[in-house]
């Protein structure tokens, strides 16, 4: 009996183990869930026609990311986890008190750690005034908005675990600094802090505010920009569960519970130039009969339900996810205002990524500057331009500008790259002769290019 029982307990062991994939043979691969991105099928040979010596191991990560019932045990898997011991089984969220559910990613600004440099935070706000300055010469007003971070407005509902930070955070500090250099920003925060409790204006399951947030987050863009649309009426929006949350589909992919969605009572008065796909399309154009100005918004996935407010308030609006921010835009869509949207915890891009604008020209004496050692500079064509890019190994100073004498002529470059003192400029063509200024000190230092 003993050998019986042990014959049918790794009978149904095996059978367990291998149902997935023969499940997988008879009705297919599972499908990606949320942003997924899986692996593709094995193939025997490589696209120049040699033999793919990885073909075991991308057969392993096809099979791992496909196998039969994979979104439903790992929802399974994650409920367990949630239910019997208060841990996400996702890495990518953080469960919260009273079912709220926070993006991991946002950690770091919540808890203070790995903090933008000083150094990063003045080169983002020396790009933000670049993209000013260039609007300005264009006709255009820039205004400058931080999203904040779920936690940032809610942060009673983030687990006991994950110890808030109470000094400068980096949008704190970015804020001053864009105020020191005279680039018109607005802070949504202490706004969205004064409403939330009196109505939710996050979603329970999802990053993002709700219809309600972003119509608070508008009516204080709009004041800020001359505009007197007012939205925000509380009473005047009807709650649905129809949302599919994001957090919540990371968390449990084959899960069909469904979010809390706020609704304003009236139809919206803008309509799309085009059809579009989703919030999530890469540009959206709309027009409002009821409305003057032009608007260009570079904008994230905040964006999604913001955009639907915003378009109501300028006749017309190019509501753009480009990153790096596309400058030329400014004139095909002719806009006299520009606004900039990111979330809090992306701006650190803006010391990266830097915008696609023409280098302006300075009037800067470099008759005596002291001389450094070469830098490796690349050059590119690039948006109709010549883009030259690098990285400043000396040490400049926090606050120092970075300026390209190219062929006898100075530019400003932005102070930009995947380096913490990396710099990008967009010149009208290749440079012969290429010397890199900067602050050392406080003194003016040249390291020529080497190319």
């Amino acid at each position: 009996m003993k050998k019986t029982g042990l014959l049918l307990f790794l009978a149904a062991f095996v059978l367990l183990a291998f149902l997935p994939f023969v499940g997988m043979l008879l009705f297919g691969p599972a499908d990606a869930a949320a942003n997924e991105i899986l692996a593709d099928a094995p193939k025997l040979e490589n696209k120049d026609g040699s033999f793919n010596r990885q073909v075991l191991n991308d057969a392993s990560d096809y099979v791992a990311d496909r196998f039969w019932l994979r979104q439903e045990l790992i929802t399974l898997n994650a409920k367990l986890e949630s239910t019997l011991f208060r841990e996400s089984a996702s890495k990518d969220v953080v469960l919260g008190k009273d079912g709220w559910l926070y993006f991991s990613e946002t950690l770091d600004d919540y808890q203070g750690q790995n903090q933008m440099t000083d150094r990063q935070i003045w080169s983002a706000a020396r790009c933000l005034y670049l993209v000013s300055e260039y609007a300005a010469s264009k006709g255009a007003r820039t205004l400058f908005v931080i999203a904040p971070n779920k936690n940032s407005v809610y942060p009673e509902y983030m687990p006991d675990s994950c110890l808030e930070w109470t000094g400068e955070r980096n949008r704190d500090r970015l804020y001053a600094e864009l105020d020191k250099q005279g680039v018109e920003a607005l802070d949504l925060l202490p706004a969205l802090t004064e409403e939330k409790d009196k109505h939710q204006i996050y979603q329970t399951w999802d990053s993002h505010w709700n219809n309600l947030g972003a119509a608070l987050a508008h009516d204080r863009i709009a004041a800020c920009l001359g505009k007197s649309d007012v939205f925000y009426q509380p009473d005047e929006f009807t709650a649905r569960r129809d949302h599919t949350a994001d957090l919540y589909t990371m968390l449990y992919p084959a899960g069909t519970a469904l979010d809390e969605q706020l609704y304003p009572n009236r139809a919206q008065s803008f309509s799309y130039t085009r059809p579009i796909r989703s919030p999530e399309d890469q540009t959206i154009r709309t027009t409002s009969e009821n409305a003057t100005g032009s608007l260009l918004m570079f904008r994230d996935s905040f964006g999604n339900t913001l955009h639907t407010f915003m378009a109501e308030s300028w006749a017309t609006a190019c509501f753009s996810r480009a990153m790096p921010y596309q400058l030329s835009m400014l004139e095909t869509e002719a806009a006299d205002t520009l606004v900039l949207e990111i979330v809090e915890r992306n701006l650190i891009w803006l010391a990266q990524r830097a915008p696609i604008l023409p280098a302006p020209v300075r009037d800067l004496d470099v008759s005596n500057l002291n001389t450094a050692e070469p830098i490796a500079v690349s050059q590119e064509e690039a948006s109709g331009m010549t883009k030259i890019s690098g990285t400043i190994p000396d040490r400049v100073d926090t606050d120092s500008p970075v300026w390209l004498l190219a062929d006898g002529v100075v530019y400003e470059a932005s102070p930009a790259g995947e380096e913490e003192n990396g710099f990008t400029a967009y010149l009208p063509g290749p440079a012969s002769e290429l010397t890199v200024i900067y602050l050392t000190n406080g003194t003016l230092t040249g390291a020529p290019s080497s190319q």
